[in-house]
Formats: structure tokens, C-alpha cells, sequence
């Protein structure tokens, strides 16, 4: 039960990182160039979507509420 609700809470951000590895992996199996483009730009924004969400979720990344001056 543990396992699925840690599943459940992260789900934001291993689904981006799910899609971008499926976006690559179709870009492997030769798809035309335009194609190809289009599906490792999409890799690269889910992952840049995964990576924002998780650092926004960290806490004492700093801000105006920690460095006033």
C-alpha cells in the first residue's frame, strides 16, 4: 500500500520522465527527420517540465523570502 501511494504522489514527476524516455525511444526506430525533431523536442520539454516541478516542490531553494535585502 506504501509503495502505491508514494506511486500516486510522485506521479508528476516520473510521467514526464516516462514520456520523454518514450519520445526517444520511438526517435530510435527511424522515424523521418522532421519527426525525429519533433519527439526530442518533446523529450526535452518533458524532462525540462519533470525538472521544474521536483525543484519547485524542494524546500530551501531560496527566494525572496530567504535572501532579503
Amino acid at each position: 500500500m506504501a509503495l502505491v501511494q508514494a506511486l500516486s504522489e510522485t506521479r508528476r514527476y516520473w510521467l514526464p520522465v516516462a514520456a520523454a524516455a518514450l519520445c526517444l525511444l520511438a526517435t530510435s526506430f527511424g522515424p523521418p527527420p522532421l519527426i525525429a525533431y519533433v519527439l526530442i523536442m518533446a523529450a526535452f520539454g518533458f524532462c525540462f517540465d519533470a525538472a521544474t516541478a521536483w525543484l519547485a516542490r524542494a524546500g530551501g531553494t531560496g527566494g525572496m523570502h530567504d535572501y532579503k535585502q
